[in-house]
């Protein structure tokens, strides 16, 4: 990849102006992703999103929770005994680090500020810009960095393929930990990539300072754990006993900022250290299904995670990432010194999620939620693979033509981000033929509630009476039930929502999400004498959520 690099004093000049670019798509897409972030009819200036998934009403309220006691603390805050009553609450959950939570926290304050919406103890749409600036942020990050390795063509294409990976894109509408994770997760591979790409090894200073980022990564999510090996790995195999040293200012600091990050770890290193990664791994199973068998999350076949990554990337964007790793292949081979380039380093951190979930006994569920990461480092590969496609038709048909046929091919891949919408978790690729196509062979059509969309909580307000109760199905936790009740329309008209229960029904009205490991039998769709569809959602006809109202009161 070397050759497609331009030269240092034309990469210098044209820096300020392919900046303005990445800046520029960065805060496009922060506009995209913010016209749709409503989930209950919430605000007034964005439009209908996903619904209310089942993990950010604990995101959101984790946030507000520590905003609000940094703001009523002040300075005070500090004092080690403040720390132990803010962190010793019963309503503090330290199931994850803070660092994403407080950022959602932050978002929602921000936006509550000029809401000015005091009825409720908090609101998950304002929660979700927070995802929003992440994802812009990844845009540009994706972008400037793919520019800095291969030049602005390809990375036009990196930063705009964020964009149509709808999975990902999905998720930038979400109060959820996710894209936070991603982008600190991303931007911790990248500094090492970018400013360890040397012949020498990195001074203390530069390993110290890249650190930092990784203990932010840290402060995300467990999934930051997973940074450290590929990067073990590729500086031991570039510089041998000289990457020692380095590795170990990198991991010191990286674990140092986790540690001073974090203060509920302060009163009980060791204990507190224990249950957080004993929380992470001791959970109970989830259940999943796959090509139409119903797995517990330990139990599913090794090449779950493989096929979702490759289902859910539109064909287009996966060929081009095929051209771009083939690319580093040759690049490896051609050298003579088999040198470690960063680009290879890129490549095992992306590589390294998906073996580890390879592993016999690793939980993975929930589709591609839990290796969303590796989606940011895919692009990149996409606009190096794009850069070659760009370079080979250039050679045979102009400058012109090229651009054309890529801007053409890209376009055809945001269809999946258009059709989908605000369903955006559903969406399979060509692959499977589509959401029909993987519904067909058994593969998981929404699993997470944000098919119930603000859209279609609105027309089940109008077609259900005033002070009706509404069954809920399914309910995989009384939070997310509490917090769906409170949205205005509900209130307003006095509607009660209450968990399905198939063999006393208390209401003709059930409202559902197609989940089918957790689906009771009577809303399954063998059971569909039973009831009639008053209003769904639906993809490529395959429902993701539905408001039916049961024959005979069940």
């Amino acid at each position: 990849m070397k050759q497609h690099k331009p030269s240092p004093d034309a990469s210098i000049k044209r820096r300020p102006a392919a900046m303005l670019w990445y800046l520029l798509l960065a805060g496009l897409s922060l506009l995209l992703v913010s016209s749709r972030l409503d989930c209950a009819d919430d605000l007034s200036f964005t439009g209908p999103g996903p619904g209310m998934t089942v993990d950010e009403p604990f995101n959101v309220g984790q946030g507000v929770f520590l905003v609000r006691a940094m703001r009523a603390y002040g300075l005070g805050i500090l004092a080690p005994e403040s720390l132990r009553e803010i962190f010793d609450h019963p309503n503090y959950l330290p199931d994850h680090p803070p660092l994403g939570r407080f950022l959602i926290g932050l978002s929602h304050e921000t936006v509550a500020a000029f809401a000015g919406d005091e009825n409720r103890p908090f609101v998950v749409t304002y929660g979700r810009y927070a995802s929003a600036v992440c994802f812009a942020c990844l845009v540009f990050l994706v972008g400037w960095f793919t520019f800095l390795r291969t030049g602005h063509q390809g990375a036009l294409v990196a930063a705009a393929s964020l964009l149509a990976l709808p999975r990902l894109f999905g998720h930038a509408h979400l109060a959820a930990l996710e894209m936070p994770t991603a982008l600190f997760y991303v931007v911790a591979v990248l500094a090492v990539v970018q400013f360890w790409d040397t012949q020498q090894a990195p001074s203390k200073k530069r390993a110290c300072l890249t650190g930092i980022l990784l203990g932010l990564a840290l402060l995300t999510k467990i999934q930051a754990v997973l940074i450290p090996i590929p990067v073990i790995v590729w500086a031991v195999w570039k510089w041998r006993q000289h990457a020692l040293l380095p590795l170990f200012c990198w991991g010191g600091v990286g674990v140092l900022v986790f540690f001073l990050g974090w203060p509920w770890l302060w009163f009980d290193p060791a204990g507190h250290l224990s249950e957080y990664l004993g929380r992470t791994t001791g959970r109970a199973a989830l259940y999943v299904q796959y090509f139409g068998t119903k797995y517990a999350d330990r139990d599913l076949p090794w090449h779950y995670a493989w096929v979702m990554l490759l289902t859910t990337v539109p064909v287009g964007l996966l060929i081009c990432s095929s051209f771009g790793i083939t690319k580093l292949w040759r690049d490896f081979k051609t050298d003579q010194q088999k040198r470690p380039t960063g680009e290879l380093l890129l490549f095992l951190s992306l590589l390294w999620p998906l073996i580890l979930f390879t592993l016999p006994g690793i939980t993975v569920y929930d589709g591609v939620r839990l290796f969303l990461m590796v989606f940011p480092l895919l692009a990149i590969l996409i606009g190096l693979g794009a850069a070659i496609v760009i370079n080979w038709f250039t050679r045979r048909f102009g400058q012109r033509v090229a651009i054309i046929a890529v801007t053409l091919l890209m376009l055809s891949q945001f269809t999946g981000s258009l059709l989908y919408a605000p369903c955006w978790l559903s969406y399979y690729s060509l692959l499977t033929g589509g959401l029909n196509g993987a519904d067909q062979i058994g593969m998981e059509a929404t699993y997470w509630g944000d098919s119930l969309t603000a859209e279609l909580l609105a027309e089940v307000v109008q077609e259900v009476p005033d002070n009706s109760i509404i069954q809920i199905a399914p309910i995989l936790h009384p939070a997310w039930l509490q917090m769906l009740q409170e949205t205005p329309e509900l209130q307003r008209k006095g509607i009660r929502l209450v968990p399905f229960e198939s063999e006393r029904p208390v209401s003709p009205f059930v409202l559902y999400f197609q989940r089918n490991p957790y689906l009771p039998e009577l809303l399954q769709t063998q059971s569909s004498d039973k009831w009639t569809v008053v209003k769904e959602v639906a993809r490529q006809q395959v429902p993701l959520g539905r408001l039916v109202s049961l024959k005979d009161g069940r």
